[in-house]
């Protein structure tokens, strides 16, 4: 994705004060790194002017992995978009030539997790986004990313799943559910429901079902390069986060794609952003933070109907050497810190929002009134 323009912060993206924390140890703590979109070619542009620093980004993982190790963070969140598409067409990009046979995609991967291993104190929770599927499949993807791919009914595979830690479930979402991209186009009943929805709302498909032209505010998202939460996977996470709220867990969510309008640039949204964000306000006492990349220079919104936190995280892609974007973060009883490095910035998320819903309270920033 380009480098869209951020929205204004909210008071809960300024610096930090007295509730940071204080001097108590967090309970843990996770490492947060987004769009790291490395190829094997020289630095370019987006479609917007917006220069991208390819190789770089390649030692931006490394360094972030390295810091994760020696923070000790208990897991690390990747958001997606590890390689770039321009993989795909390495020599017309200016790269070096690959061995005959070699699948370039694979090769950008592999280069990737080998520099994210230098963290090995816990897992590496990963979602996918766009540019993992102009690579490859979603096969690959699963066994290159431990993402545990489901045959729904339909025959079609969707990557959702959730992790357990210390009191904290982190629930991934797959946003390219419903999608064009590594869709059989005869076959795929996810393939006609996306194709369904871009004819309906986008005037400039099929043939150029990437532009936005003639699109205003969110309907701007209805793109090829963005996708949709299906049925099956919305059942699946509305039972996720009942049994969340009944083991008394706080919930963070995780995806590729932003989903509250306001938390990052319009066209990045998930296609189906309203039925998502139906799920996620009933469950307002339970879930904490929405975490995001895609939309590479980030933002930050706080949903006003129901408080949770919703973080589009800046990307490696266009950190400037030796500039390295990532973020640590640190979980303490009443709020979470977001430690940000390079162009993410330092962030405070209070839990204000789930006292409120568990005394059956009206949120609202800073007070909770009755």
């Amino acid at each position: 994705m380009t480098r869209f323009e951020s929205p204004t912060p909210s008071l809960s993206q300024t610096s930090l004060g007295e509730s940071d924390g204080g001097s108590a140890e967090p309970k843990f703590k996770f490492g947060v790194i987004a769009d790291i979109q490395y190829a094997p070619i020289p630095d370019g542009y987006s479609f917007a002017g917006a220069l991208r620093y390819y190789r770089h980004s390649l030692h931006v993982a490394r360094h972030a992995a390295q810091h994760f190790e020696s923070e000790a963070v208990d897991l690390v969140l990747n958001l997606g978009d590890i390689i770039d598409g321009k993989c795909q067409d390495i020599v017309k990009h200016g790269g070096d030539p690959l061995p005959e046979g070699a699948d370039p995609g694979l090769l950008a991967v592999d280069d990737v997790l080998e520099a994210l291993k230098m963290y090995q104190q816990g897992p590496v929770l990963h979602t996918y986004g766009n540019h993992e599927l102009y690579n490859l499949d979603r096969n690959e993807i699963g066994k290159k990313l431990n993402i545990p791919f489901h045959k729904e009914p339909c025959g079609d595979l969707v990557g959702y799943y959730s992790h357990a830690h210390r009191g904290v479930r982190f629930v991934v979402i797959d946003s390219y559910d419903v999608a064009i991209m590594q869709r059989c186009k005869s076959t795929s009943e996810k393939y006609k429901e996306a194709s369904n929805i871009l004819a309906r709302e986008n005037p400039n498909f099929p043939h150029n079902g990437n532009s936005g032209e003639g699109l205003e505010d969110e309907n701007r998202r209805f793109v090829e390069f963005n996708g949709g939460v299906g049925a099956p996977q919305l059942e699946w996470l509305r039972e996720t986060l009942l049994l969340s709220r009944e083991a008394d867990e706080k919930v963070v969510i995780i995806s590729h794609q932003p989903i509250l309008p306001g938390s990052s640039s319009s066209v990045c949204l998930i296609w189906n952003y309203e039925e998502v964000l139906a799920v996620l306000r009933e469950f307002k006492d339970v879930i904490v933070l929405s975490l995001a990349g895609h939309a590479h220079k980030g933002g930050y919104k706080r949903d006003d109907r129901s408080g949770i936190h919703f973080k589009t995280v800046e990307c490696v892609l266009e950190s400037p050497p030796p500039q390295t974007t990532f973020g640590v973060v640190e979980w303490y009883d009443d709020c979470l810190v977001l430690h940000g490095y390079g162009d993410c910035p330092t962030t405070h998320f209070d839990f204000e929002h789930l006292a409120a819903a568990k005394e059956g309270a009206v949120f609202k920033p800073n007070v909770l009134a009755i």
